[in-house]
């Protein structure tokens, strides 16, 4: 993949995670309440086990791809994409930068650019989407930056915060 260098001689790469990858620290992301704050992650217990056998039923499914990201070796984020096999050939998008250090330098951007054309040229699908709360606004960027569009709001549609939230619906049609 593609590799983004920017200050700090950063070298960001995507990758698809293998079990290997899986670290406690990985796992301790969804631990954070500021990392897993937007997300429906923060109702679920995560284990090294337990994230051992999402990677390697991801692995094995074909239908979900668990794609890494990393500077050099370090892994600091993760995109997944599901619905590979959908007769549509649309599939829903989720990402994270579990390691907050990274946050606010355009790397999710710029590895969502990168899915949109592994998505087109790789999966074959028509259509990506994802879902963002409205407060969440470096998810919304990344989507819009990558030119996503809303497409639609599901009123008090999720539980976040101990909070009903609405959420945006966003998609870039591919073909």
């Amino acid at each position: 993949m593609e590799r983004l260098s920017g200050e700090n001689s950063v070298d960001i790469k995507l990758r698809v995670l293998r079990v290997s990858d899986v670290t406690q620290g990985y796992v301790n992301w969804f631990k954070d309440k500021e990392v897993v704050k937007f997300s429906n992650n923060q109702h679920r217990k995560f284990t090294l086990e337990g994230q051992q056998e999402y990677v390697d039923s991801c692995l094995k499914d074909g239908n979900t791809e668990l794609y890494g990201i990393f500077d050099n070796d370090f892994h600091i984020g993760n995109i997944v994409i599901s619905g590979l096999k959908s007769k549509q050939k649309r599939a829903e998008i989720g990402f994270v930068i579990g390691e907050k250090s990274y946050w606010n330098k355009g790397i999710m951007t710029s590895m969502i650019s990168q899915i949109i054309v592994l998505s087109k040229n790789i999966y074959n699908l028509n259509k990506l989407f994802s879902y963002s709360i409205p407060s969440n606004i470096g998810g919304i960027k990344v989507l819009e930056k990558n030119n996503f569009i809303q497409e639609g709001i599901l009123k008090d549609h999720v539980l976040l915060n101990n909070k009903y939230e609405d959420e945006l619906c966003y998609s870039l049609i591919l073909l």
